[in-house]
């Protein structure tokens, strides 16, 4: 790391101060003769290394808590989420009032499955149709047509490139 000149002088001086202050006389003097600082060390740096310690200190505490949360969501996203064990009820279970109420189906939803990457789910109907939803919004994205009879089951495969359903 690089000080400056006026940096130097100050960390010098703030380090003298210290020593002084703390009755540490004969490092002080060792310090004096070897740094080449004058006797008198002004008010100015009077108790700025302890100042400047404990926002080191307090520092270090956040970048560690910070580094503890990044852990924390860099597991929830391998594991593709935060677990219920370190959630509430209240968070996972739906309450009312329902955010979206989807209606496009004829009939009976049978099944729905829901994108590993994106804010889409996919719902499956007893009346043979497959309908693509934005979760985030609510909003109906398109309708997927084939069955003759019902669809049972709707699936994305883990990279959500592909959609199956029976």
């Amino acid at each position: 790391m690089v000080l400056s000149q006026k940096q130097k002088e100050d960390l010098n001086k703030a380090i003298a101060d210290y020593l002084q202050s703390n009755g540490y006389s004969n490092a002080y003097a060792a310090f004096l003769k070897e740094a080449n600082l004058a006797e008198d060390i002004d008010n100015k740096h009077s108790g700025i290394l302890e100042k400047k310690w404990t926002s080191v200190i307090r520092l270090q505490k956040k970048v560690m808590e910070l580094e503890r949360k990044l852990e924390e969501t860099e597991q929830e996203i391998h594991s593709g989420g935060p677990t219920r064990d370190k959630r509430s009820p209240a968070e996972w279970i739906p309450r009312p009032p329902e955010r979206h109420c989807l209606s496009g189906h004829r009939n009976t939803v049978t099944r729905v499955g829901f994108h590993p990457v994106y804010t889409l789910f996919v719902s499956a109907s007893e009346d043979g149709t497959v309908k693509v939803w934005d979760y985030e919004t609510g909003d109906f994205e398109k309708t997927l047509k084939g069955h003759t009879d019902s669809v049972q089951d709707v699936a994305f495969d883990p990279s959500g490139k592909q959609l199956v359903w029976t």
